[in-house]
């Protein structure tokens, strides 16, 4: 059954030094926006990018907000990253946290290789009890060191209920190159489709789950002989 649960602070600011607690983090987030906007920044949006839609995969899918490497977890927008040194727009920022750019990107990417899967992100307004947990890492996520936008995470992927006959799950390293980053525009561009080619790692990993696998919620079934099989909850 859907659960109702509110967003939480840290996915609604800017930033997380721009989170105060209660009622007044929204006048801070307010008087942050008004701020950039009265510097002429430019807001920029991840986009979904569509993908081939196929059958499979769990019934609901949850997406865990992304870890971001501290030198991307920023207002501005970092637009390369050299290996040694990183470059941050003095005029281009992100319209939402990057956690929470990547984490509904993700979302809307895998809901649309996934059609008959319900997907939602972590702490959204409307959400189920979960069968899978899809989980991200990133570590670069910018313009390199050759110049092309450049996507590095870890991806897990785990059902609800871990071991037999539910799987235990993935966990791999994703490296991801497109095109030439050259403005913010084409930098948002192209990492917006690499995020589009980590969702179609992820579906396909989504559907090798069986559509039935229960949520961490749902109790395990009593085999004959009365013994309970262990079942690890993930995200309790």
């Amino acid at each position: 059954m859907a659960r109702v649960k509110p967003y939480g602070l840290a996915g609604a600011g800017l930033s997380r030094r721009n989170v105060l607690a209660g009622g007044a983090s929204l006048g801070l987030l307010a008087v942050t926006l008004a701020g950039c906007a009265n510097a002429g920044a430019a807001l920029y949006t991840l986009a979904v990018v569509p993908g081939q839609p196929l059958a499979g995969g769990p019934r609901y899918v949850e997406v865990r907000l992304p870890s971001i490497a501290s030198g991307l977890d920023r207002d501005r927008i970092v637009t390369a990253d050299s290996g040694y040194r990183l470059s941050v727009s003095s005029a281009d920022a992100w319209s939402d946290s990057l956690a929470a750019q990547i984490g509904h990107a993700l979302a809307g990417d895998l809901a649309q290789r996934l059609p008959g899967t319900g997907v939602f992100v972590e702490n959204d307004a409307a959400a189920a009890d979960p069968q899978a947990y899809v989980e991200l890492s990133v570590s670069r996520f910018s313009t390199g060191p050759s110049g092309h936008v450049e996507l590095d995470a870890m991806l897990s992927v785990q059902p609800a209920a871990a071991g037999a006959p539910y799987g235990q799950g993935t966990l791999q390293r994703v490296s991801l190159s497109g095109g030439p980053g050259g403005s913010t525009m084409a930098m948002v561009q192209g990492l917006s489709q690499l995020l589009g080619q980590l969702a179609d790692v992820a579906a396909a990993q989504l559907r090798l789950l069986p559509p039935d696998v229960p949520s961490a919620a749902t109790p395990p079934a009593v085999p004959q002989g009365g013994a309970t099989p262990p079942v690890r909850a993930r995200g309790q």
